[in-house]
């Protein structure tokens, strides 16, 4: 086992952030304000890459998601105690009284060899679709996964609403989009959605259709409509999916891997600090997962500050 003092100064950090969305970046620039020595080691494949515009977010609403992290980094290496480096972590292990953190260069980049007394994990989730052979042809521009901040854009539109088969908030992804949309049918089962929440819904003009989806349709890139198992096409204009989720925890060694929530999110207390000493996770790693991208960057912020306030003692 290796430790600090077997590593050159240049290598040695207080904190390195593994993940530069909007969470990463955000606990990087309050750490790097309080003087900290910070890396951010980002692997540049975020999850929402095929999106277009990002919303909600104030004063950056509709910037595409990559001009949004391109401005994050930019404020982050204004203080020269702040790096960011693109490069895929491939492992985390315990070395003396911190970590040790291997990774490799993306697009030219070096090679990695760092040690850090804090890591904040702040990587994100990878999706997991329903199996829909031309869903990712309209995934991003016609087939959105966040209600709050994309439905704005449909208002009027006819709206068609899915999940992978354990989607557990349906009902209230097609309320939302009652208010929303001209027209909105929740395909779902009733394992997803039990027949007293599927009358509410009828009560609010939603048509809840129980058939099994075989894929989704469309005209060059325009989404046209949703096909059923029994051939028949429903017309829509856009879709809203709910997906599956996996946390992105392989490179953590297995005595370093934090416990997880009943639904796959990293367990961790209200500022992002797990049951293993000195390790943070951040972002939508974090319980309830996938939110807009302010609420994100809100957590990093709050995880940051915790991770530097252990660090005085107090």
């Amino acid at each position: 086992m290796t430790d600090a003092t077997e590593f050159a100064a240049d290598d040695r950090y207080e904190v390195v952030i593994i993940g530069g969305g909007p969470a990463g970046l955000q606990a990087a620039l309050l750490l790097a304000r309080q003087l900290r020595r910070v890396l951010v080691l980002d692997s540049n494949r975020p999850r929402h890459s095929a999106t277009l515009e990002a919303h909600g977010f104030l004063s950056r609403d509709n910037i595409p998601p990559n001009e949004l992290r391109a401005a994050g980094r930019a404020s982050v290496e204004e203080y020269e105690t702040a790096e960011i480096q693109f490069a895929n972590v491939t492992r985390v292990s315990r070395s003396g009284d911190g970590f040790e953190i291997a990774a490799s260069g993306v697009r030219g980049t070096p090679n990695r060899h760092v040690w850090a007394e804090r890591v904040i994990l702040a990587t994100g989730l990878r999706e997991v679709h329903p199996q829909l052979p031309s869903l990712r042809a309209y995934y991003g521009t016609h087939i959105h996964s966040c209600v709050v901040c994309d439905a704005w854009n449909r208002k009027g539109a006819r709206i068609a609403v899915f999940g992978v088969p354990e989607a557990k908030t349906l009902a209230y992804r097609a309320g939302q989009l009652a208010r929303i949309g001209s027209h909105v049918v929740l395909f779902a089962s009733e394992q997803q959605v039990s027949e007293a929440d599927a009358q509410l819904l009828r009560e609010r003009g939603v048509i809840v259709d129980r058939r099994e989806i075989e894929d989704v349709v469309g005209e060059r890139a325009d989404l046209t409509g949703i096909r059923t198992v029994d051939g028949e096409i429903t017309p829509v204009d856009a879709a809203f999916v709910l997906n599956g989720f996996v946390a992105n925890l392989g490179f953590l060694d297995e005595e370093l891997r934090p416990p997880l929530t009943e639904d796959g999110f990293v367990a961790a207390d209200n500022f992002g600090r797990t049951a293993v000493p000195n390790l943070y996770a951040t972002g939508e790693l974090t319980a309830p997962g996938p939110e807009v991208l302010i609420i994100s960057a809100g957590k990093g912020a709050r995880t940051a500050i915790a991770a530097h306030r252990d660090a005085i003692g107090f």
